[in-house]
């Protein structure tokens, strides 16, 4: 089986990478890597003969051309993109130009591959539940069929990237596969989310560099947590047992605010005085408060349901910073 994974050194890439290698044999695993990209989530893979890594860039039609001639994917992963919420708001044309432009030019470089021949790939792009921003309380749990109303410009992106999905598999009978995950969290995860960044910062008080503080910005969003381990499975299985031209919401059992999150934290470290803050500066100018999927549509194709919860997630991001600081 011959992969094709966009943003393997991001979180949830290097994830399905692992997964990948771990439960499927004899795969061959094509990845793309930008030059500037940061190697920390797949140095353990260097060296693995069963990974190739290229560099691409999604706004580099040439360089997705040859990696997609190289690799001859039977499945590709479309992983790559401006993934953090809050930076958008300080790059939202990067951001946009990331997310919608770059998935158009993969999208379109894999239609010209299909019309000669050279490859007809399963392709599992991955959307974002923030692009049905903030439900109504009636709307909850969230269906697919929930209104689409974007509230920032990650999300918005994520709307441009979720439709030229759709519209490919209408237009062109591409096999696309679209899947809205919901909060999904583990180790690997960047400082620059709301749980991660938590216990990057009780890890820095636990061994002498904090003041005892935790810095956090709006702690009453609610969320619905999944381990990263039953997210890249739930990929795993969607690629073997969705429907192509279909969306597919994703998501965990255990759902709580943010700060009770960052409450199970706090209880789970060894120093025992942390006290919370909150800092104005990570306020965003909007916020999406309210992410309870129903995922029923996709546990009834997949038979697909979560193993981890909340606890092992905790423990994850805590093991990791003390291995990483």
């Amino acid at each position: 089986m011959r992969v094709l994974i966009t943003g393997i050194t991001g979180f949830v890439g290097s994830h399905m990478a692992d997964y990948l290698l771990e439960n499927v044999p004899d795969v061959k695993i094509f990845a793309t890597r930008r030059w500037r990209s940061k190697e920390e989530n797949i140095k353990h893979l260097f060296g693995d003969d069963r990974v190739i890594l290229e560099e691409c860039d999604l706004l580099d039609r040439g360089s997705l051309e040859r990696i997609i001639e190289m690799s001859k994917p039977d499945i590709v992963y479309h992983f790559a993109a401006q993934s953090f919420p809050e930076s958008s708001f300080l790059t939202p044309v990067t951001t946009l130009t990331t997310n919608v432009i770059g998935t158009t030019n993969l999208m379109e470089e894999l239609r010209i591959a299909k019309e000669k021949s050279v490859c007809d790939p399963v392709i599992l792009s991955c959307s974002s539940s923030e692009v049905y921003g903030i439900p109504k309380e009636d709307e909850v749990p969230i269906t697919e069929d929930n209104y689409i109303r974007p509230a920032n410009p990650y999300s918005i992106s994520k709307v441009g990237h979720d439709l030229m999905s759709q519209y490919y598999h209408k237009a062109y009978d591409m096999k696309v596969i679209i899947t809205r995950m919901f909060s999904h969290e583990g180790k690997r995860r960047g400082k620059r989310f709301a749980l991660s960044s938590f216990a990057h910062q009780i890890v820095e008080n636990e061994k002498g560099n904090g003041d005892g503080f935790i810095r956090h910005g709006n702690l009453q969003s609610v969320r619905t947590y999944n381990h990263i381990d039953d997210a890249v499975h739930a990929y795993w299985l969607a690629v073997e047992k969705c429907e192509y031209g279909e969306v597919y919401n994703i998501g965990g059992d255990e759902t709580c605010t943010i700060g009770g999150a960052l409450d199970k934290l706090i209880s789970k470290s060894t120093k025992t005085d942390l006290k919370k803050k909150e800092d104005k500066s990570r306020i965003r100018p909007t916020d999406i408060t309210l992410q309870i999927p129903s995922s029923e549509k996709f546990r009834k194709k997949t038979g697909w349901k979560p193993i981890k919860g909340l606890n092992e997630i905790c423990d994850d991001l805590l093991d990791h910073w003390r291995e990483v600081l």
